[in-house]
This record gives structure tokens, sequence and C-alpha cells, in this order.
């Protein structure tokens, strides 16, 4: 690798939602790693129920342990959120959610915080879902503008989002919100399910792209490094190629892993290390 380093994998505590959080911690302190997603879910994160006290108390957990954090992931699949709901209740707690999870992410001296598309009824015109969720990305951008925080929006499958569920889409929303504080990630098990070719999505996104989940799969499911079929070493020329500086989490997003959590970060680990 020419221009990727270690220093850019972050670990992340999806799989160890079945431990506390305090466990989370220690676990990232026996594996030496210092840089961290943050999955803001119940039970260790929850948006709901934290307050700012909160929040303060777990920034100084992280600091005390030398932990910084690269993005919060706000739970935006399970829970009741969608910015392009047609029910303008619904859109409206979303954004101001998400308006809640932008301050928090700043109180935590964090960069990004992530968003999907959201979705309409399958039914409906898919151009009124995403005239919705562009006009709540903008009034969202101006929370991360006060705030110093920037969502990067991911692409989904379209079991998840009839609005951002390609790479194109991701560029064309972000040319549309067209804010400073509005970029782009990528996820290179979603752009496998949606047959694209990596290196031309980032080339695609150019400047925009900001943040990485990373995982093998088949070619979803978010494995381990050596358990799906994916090409993980064109992922990261890809990436090396580009001169990529953000941050490369390993996304973990499966129940397969939840009994042993420290065992399979580990593994992602030995795989990173060994690159380099």
């Amino acid at each position: 690798m020419k221009n990727l380093k270690l220093s850019q994998f972050a670990g992340s505590n999806f799989h160890y939602a079945k431990y506390s959080f305090e466990y989370f911690l220690e676990s990232m302190e026996r594996l030496d790693i210092h840089l961290i997603e943050l999955y803001s879910a119940c039970p260790h994160f929850s948006i709901f129920d934290s307050s700012i006290a909160d929040v303060r108390n777990l920034f100084r957990k992280f600091k005390k342990r030398n932990i910084a954090i690269c993005c919060t992931t706000l739970e935006q699949c399970t829970y009741p959120l969608n910015i392009a709901s047609e029910d303008v209740r619904v859109r409206e707690r979303t954004i101001q959610t998400l308006e809640r999870m932008i301050e928090y992410t700043a109180m935590l001296e964090c960069p990004y915080t992530q968003v999907l598309g959201g979705r309409g009824s399958f039914d409906l015109p898919e151009e009124d879902a995403w005239k919705r969720a562009v006009e709540g990305f903008i009034r969202l951008s101006e929370r991360g503008k006060e705030c110093g925080v920037t969502m990067v929006i991911e692409e989904c499958t379209r079991y998840t989002s009839n609005v951002v569920y390609s790479t194109p889409l991701t560029k064309k929303i972000v040319d549309e919100v067209n804010s400073p504080y509005f970029k782009a990630m990528l996820d290179n098990c979603a752009t496998e399910t949606a047959g694209e070719d990596f290196a031309s999505c980032v080339e695609m996104l150019g400047e925009a792209f900001r943040h990485m989940h990373f995982a093998d799969g088949t070619p979803g499911g978010h494995l381990i490094p050596g358990e799906g079929q994916l090409d993980l070493l064109a992922v990261l020329r890809a990436l090396d190629d580009n001169d990529y500086k953000g941050a490369i989490s390993f996304e973990l997003y499966n129940r397969k892993y939840e009994l042993e959590p420290e065992l399979y970060m580990r593994k992602c680990f030995e795989f990173a290390r060994a690159l380099f």
C-alpha cells in the first residue's frame, strides 16, 4: 500500500450489541484499537434515551482510553425513522432525531454522522420520496453547519431504500443538496450487491467520498475477511490508488458474530495489520 495507513482502520460496536458498552470499551483496549465507528443504538447509546450529561460522560470514557470516533451511525433501518416518508409526522420526527444526532456527534468531537435516504411506499412515485429526502437533508445541513458535523449518506439495497440505492444516486443527492456538510460514503458490500465496480464508485464520488464501511460478503452479509467471496484487496487497492484519507470501518452488521464479538474483531484487525 502506497497511501493507506493502518491507522485508518476502525473498530465498531455493531456486533457487540449483546454485551455491555463497558465490555466493548475494554475490548478495544485489549485489541489496541484507538479509532472506532460508534453504532448509536440500544443498548449502547440510544438517541431516544441519552441526555447531554450522558454524552459528556460517554466522551470522557473515550478520552480516558485514547479512543477517537470517526463516525456516528444512528440506527435507521429498524427504528421508526424515515426522512422520505409520506407521513409528515414521521418525517418531522426523523429530522428532529437526526438534528439531535448531529448535536451529539459534535459533542463527541466526531466529524461525521451517517444517514440513509429513507423510503417512500413502493406503490407511490419514487420521485416524490426523493424530493422529500432532499428537502430534509437541506434542512439538516444547516444544523450540520452550526455544529461543524458533516452527514455522509450511504447507499442501501432496495430492500431498505427506494431513494438512494446506487452510487449514481448517491452522487445525485449529494449534488442536489449541495452543501459542504452533506457528503458521501461507500459500503463495499452494498456496491457489490448493486452490481457496481468499486473503483468506479470511488472515482465517481471524487472529493465527496469521506467514509467507508468495509466487510466481506456473498456479496452482502457484512462478514469478516475471508468468510465471503469479495475481492477485498481490490477494494483496498482502489482506496490506495485514489489516496483515500478517511476511515475504513469494519462493519460486522451480522448476528452470527454477536456471541463472540471480540474474537471476530480481532480477526478483522489481524487481516488489516497483515497488510502493513
